[in-house]
């Protein structure tokens, strides 16, 4: 359930989903963030699929990030599946209309089953050129490299957070409005 966080209140305490402005270290320009909380998430072993969609808006994805992660994976044929084997991230749009899928490995060195983290990183997709879809959403998606063949889930995220930090793209519209109130106003100080 999305809804809307001052910058201040981000840091206090993160929900379910929250927006935010996000100031990148060592820059001036401020950028938005969704963040969803990983409580139970179960992911399936093959291809990546949906966990859940971000409405964002139009907008260019600049990181993603995930903070104190922890990965719990299922016994459920006889052979476990390992950490090493998991993987998150999300689906955007390349070029204007391509879907394209990032995925990250958060625990690459996890050769074995059981409990593993937590785990905190990022990774920088701004000159991928990478956008929400023209509806304004952004996928995030999970998988395994491993399909054990039961049906069931390969594992489940028990904790932990994954952000999306994005730089909105203003309606035409909003552009022009903001063109007209720079004249209006260069006028007034004019006379």
């Amino acid at each position: 359930m999305p809804y809307v966080k001052s910058s201040r209140s981000i840091f206090a305490s993160i929900a379910a989903m929250s927006v935010a402005g996000v100031a990148l270290a060592g820059g001036t320009h401020t950028y938005e963030q969704v963040i969803f909380e990983f409580a139970n998430t179960a992911y399936m072993g093959g291809a990546p699929v949906p966990i859940t969609e971000l409405q964002i808006g139009p907008a260019q994805i600049i990181e993603l990030r995930w903070d104190n992660v922890v990965l719990e994976t299922n016994n459920n044929t006889g052979i476990s599946n390992w950490g090493s084997e998991a993987f998150f991230g999300f689906q955007a749009v390349a070029d204007g209309s391509e879907p394209q899928t990032v995925m990250v490995q958060p625990f690459p060195d996890a050769n074995e089953g059981g409990t593993f983290g937590p785990t905190s990183g990022s990774l920088e997709v701004e000159l991928s050129d990478l956008s929400s879809t023209p509806e304004g959403k952004v996928y995030l998606m999970s998988a395994s490299s491993w399909v054990d063949g039961s049906g069931l889930p390969a594992g489940q995220y028990s904790s932990g957070t994954i952000s999306i930090i994005y730089d909105p793209i203003p309606a035409p519209g909003a552009i022009v409005l903001l063109g007209i109130a720079g004249l209006a106003g260069s006028r007034r100080r004019r006379t």
